[in-house]
């Protein structure tokens, strides 16, 4: 009997272990493949900016074209929507969401091409890549590096209900864009409410678009 109850103990233990290495696979897969999305979006990114810098073709337009072709496809608009607008949310009916949604994603592309006219053949490191403990969401590390700056990027994601990671924010030596556009979105509704406030991210992009 001692020997069965070894054996059967030994044979738990092993189980166990087995599992234990498959989820581990498993997580590093997934922290992988998140950290594999970042480096296939920002290659693409970086390699347009550089290849427009170097024909003094670097403008606001021509970089928001580059945004919208690699980057746009690829972020969760509609989470980071609805993260954006917090609490006020629920002050906004379904009719006028998707016009949030919108509203919200170009200026969010205004944002970077605006801050990318800077660019001055920075180079970007892809770095770790960890995963929050539900597993639905993937922080990856990037290292920013100017001829005599350097600067730590995260770029967050969120799993996808296809399995995918989409972006929904970047934070830049500790300034997150979601939480800057928060804090922007909520003194809008304070002052001008709900559909005051989206007349005024309409103005924001028209004006943009027009730079």
């Amino acid at each position: 009997m001692k020997i069965k109850f070894v054996l059967l103990n030994n044979l738990v233990h092993v189980v166990f272990f087995t599992l234990a290495l498959l989820v581990s696979a498993s997580v590093f897969a997934d922290a992988e493949s998140a950290k594999n999305k970042v480096t296939s979006v920002f290659t693409q990114v970086e390699s347009s900016l550089v290849a427009l810098k170097r024909q003094q073709a670097l403008t606001k337009t021509n970089i928001r074209a580059v945004l919208e072709q690699y980057l746009l496809p690829e972020v969760e608009a509609r989470y980071f929507t609805y993260k954006v607008l917090n609490k006020n949310l629920a002050k906004v009916p379904d009719a006028l969401r998707a016009d949030f949604t919108h509203e919200l994603s170009v200026q969010l592309i205004n944002t970077y091409s605006n801050l990318l006219t800077k660019y001055n053949n920075e180079t970007l490191t892809i770095g770790t890549s960890t995963l929050s403990n539900s597993g639905k969401l993937a922080m990856v590390n990037i290292t920013i590096e100017g001829k005599t700056t350097t600067n730590n990027a995260v770029v967050k994601l969120l799993r996808s209900n296809t399995n995918d990671w989409l972006f929904f924010d970047i934070e830049i030596e500790g300034i997150s864009l979601l939480q800057t556009k928060q804090g922007e979105i909520n003194a809008s509704f304070s002052r001008l409410g709900v559909e005051g406030t989206l007349a005024h991210l309409k103005k924001i992009n028209a004006n943009a678009v027009s730079d």
